[in-house]
């Protein structure tokens, strides 16, 4: 255990009967960093203590156990740590350079591994109460009993960093301070970048924060978060609110194995993490991203209209594509080192009528012209202002499989005009192409059926002359436009492109004709 924690006094209590060491004697002894004058203490507080060695029973230091860890952190009047097996905290005071011990305070546990642990520890328990004076030589911790004999010796423990690492909770603290574990179903995380920030998901809500360390403490800012509602399971939104009310209220930090524990000023407990494998920083480019929740302005920040996903993804040739909720977008973008911007945004034109889906696109397109810096994080990409200020808070896409050329009923979402403009299909209007494995393609062009032969090698394709019914269309207006646009563009496919559930054919310089979804696939 790092001890850069103390013992939620709460937490020993319950469930136990308490071991109480009372100090019946303070007998002076010197404290000194060094050889120095008596004085003020040096180096005591504030740092990590390990114990290596103690006085046995035949007045020999002797090592620790091997795979035991003993731990002190002497920090405002508590003296706190790890016995062993069993958590522990008392009382200390300091009068000048003279040191008492008292009010010693264990939980009671049984370790049996490793052997000898339960004898160590009250060997440890009853040094430290009796300990009546201390030194400081070389980063090492003496504590000497009245005659001035060495009892216990420390070693001095950095801190372990915080940055790079990621967690997930498995307890917090209740109203009464004592640990309850997090709701079944429910996975809160963190995870500290070297930045100094860190983020994660809080049960139901994603969330950011800044946070800052000093040897053992930790300062952590109120954090922001997105502003979706959980009605499942039963006290997910309670728990949420809970842990990051106690996320704001963390002083201090402790490492113990896989184990994160952070604690208040006072010592006690207030959240407890286990470690989970941190995920290497994936490429900007090349990955397929989905918007979390983007800026509203300040630190407020906004989670995705229930039933709508935007996507981000940035290829290699610098061009960004993906859909904005409603309509599929396009664009170019620049990077230098961390630096980021995005210009030329287009769109197709599509309505969709569900309440806030057009305003939240106009939103997401406008953050998304003002990026200037972005940062990688796992599996999580933040677009930045050029204040530093997130916009954008991205996670990467489930992995899709693409879906199969034949058998797919593919339905065309947006047509280029000429080359450099982009349409969506009419409103009230569905195109679609089924190709077969026979080398038949067949559709609805919005008014008439076609049919074409078509053949594929690798990402080459070729459309024969299509053939169709021969009806006419007043409505919607337009209606006979698209299609002879339509057919045209068809018939001029020279290439094609699958990405998950969506299909782009391509004229003979790679730039998209038409672009389709995925309806449904025929089930192998």
């Amino acid at each position: 255990m790092a001890p850069n924690r103390r013992t939620n006094r709460n937490n020993i209590l319950a469930g136990a009967s308490l071991l109480i060491i009372v100090v019946a004697a303070i007998i002076t002894a010197g404290c000194m960093a060094g050889t120095s004058t008596p004085g003020a203490v040096v180096g005591l507080t504030g740092a990590s203590w390990s114990l290596d060695s103690y006085l046995d029973g035949n007045g020999t230091l002797v090592p620790v156990l091997p795979g035991s860890v003993v731990s002190a952190l002497f920090d405002d009047g508590k003296v706190t740590g790890s016995a062993g097996c069993n958590q522990y905290g008392g009382d200390y005071v300091l009068n000048g350079t003279n040191l008492s011990v008292s009010s010693l305070i264990q939980t009671l546990k049984f370790c049996e591994e490793p052997e000898g642990i339960m004898e160590q520890e009250a060997r440890f328990m009853d040094l430290l109460g009796s300990a009546t004076g201390c030194r400081i030589e070389n980063d090492r911790l003496l504590l000497t009993d009245a005659a001035g004999a060495t009892t216990l010796t420390f070693v001095k423990e950095a801190p372990a960093d915080l940055a790079g690492t990621s967690w997930m909770l498995t307890s917090l603290a209740g109203e009464d301070g004592a640990m309850t574990p997090v709701l079944t179903g429910t996975t809160v995380t963190v995870a500290f970048g070297a930045d100094g920030r860190l983020g994660g998901s809080a049960g139901c809500n994603h969330y950011g924060a800044d946070y800052a360390t000093d040897g053992a403490n930790l300062t952590i800012e109120p954090a922001i978060r997105t502003e979706m509602y959980c009605s499942e399971p039963k006290g997910i939104m309670e728990q949420e609110d809970r842990y990051l009310g106690l996320l704001a209220n963390v002083a201090s930090y402790c490492v113990e194995g896989n184990r994160l524990i952070l604690a208040d000023r006072e010592g006690a407990d207030l959240l407890a993490f286990e470690q989970v494998a941190q995920k290497p920083d994936l490429q900007l480019a090349g990955t397929d991203w989905v918007l979390d929740g983007y800026s509203t302005g300040g630190d407020a920040v906004s989670s995705i209209v229930n039933g709508t996903t935007i996507t981000a993804k940035f290829a290699p040739d610098g061009n960004v594509t993906g859909n904005a909720g409603c309509n599929h977008y396009g664009g170019q973008y620049i990077l230098d080192g961390a630096n980021l911007s995005v210009s030329s945004l287009y769109s197709t034109l599509m309505y969709c009528g569900e309440p806030g889906v057009m305003e939240q696109e106009a939103k997401y397109l406008g953050l998304l012209a003002n990026v200037s810096s972005y940062r990688v994080e796992g599996d999580r990409l933040t677009l930045l202002d050029e204040t530093g200020a997130g916009l954008l808070f991205f996670v990467q896409a489930q992995e899709v499989p693409p879906a199969p050329l034949a058998g797919t009923r593919w339905t065309l979402e947006s047509y280029s005009l000429d080359g450099e403009s982009v349409s969506s299909v009419i409103a009230g209007t569905t195109v679609t192409a089924e190709f077969s494995p026979d080398g038949n393609v067949t559709g609805n062009a919005g008014c008439n059926r076609y049919f074409a032969a078509y053949e594929v090698s690798k990402s080459t394709m070729t459309i024969g002359p299509a053939g169709s019914t021969k009806m006419y269309c007043g409505e919607p207006e337009g209606i006979m436009d698209q299609e002879n646009r339509y057919l045209t563009l068809f018939e001029s496919t020279a290439g094609y492109r699958i990405d998950e559930d969506r299909l782009d054919l391509l004229d003979e310089a790679g730039k998209t004709l038409l672009s389709y979804r995925a309806a449904d696939a025929d089930q192998p």
